[in-house]
């Protein structure tokens, strides 16, 4: 999962950093607002935690599916057919990350 917002002025994606599991974590971390700077036009903003979204990040999913696939090869050589059970890996690794993506981006915080 990363976490993402866009720049109010130059509208470009930006992730944000540390990646928290929660927006009610992250907002007793940081606060309600917290300061962030854009990496394309170096602007410091303000960006209310409710602005800030999760995503599955795509790396993990690369990493799941050529550890599925290595591990399948491996598998099939040593075991035969039963070794491609590990081809699911990926798709466990897809459902972990849209899943901790949509319990992030469901927690919203009451602004004040």
């Amino acid at each position: 999962m990363r976490l993402q917002y866009n720049c109010s002025s130059c509208r470009n994606t930006n992730y944000f950093r540390p990646v928290i599991a929660t927006r009610g974590d992250l907002q007793m971390k940081m606060g309600d607002e917290v300061e962030v700077k854009c990496k394309f036009c170096k602007e410091m903003q303000k960006k209310h935690i409710n602005k800030i979204t999760a995503v599955a990040d795509k790396r993990m999913l690369l990493i799941g599916g050529v550890l599925g696939l290595v591990s399948a090869i491996i598998l099939w050589l040593s075991f035969g057919a039963i070794g491609v059970v590990t081809a699911i890996i990926p798709i466990l690794i897809g459902v972990y990350e849209s899943h901790a993506a949509n319990s992030f981006n469901k927690y919203m915080i009451r602004r004040k």
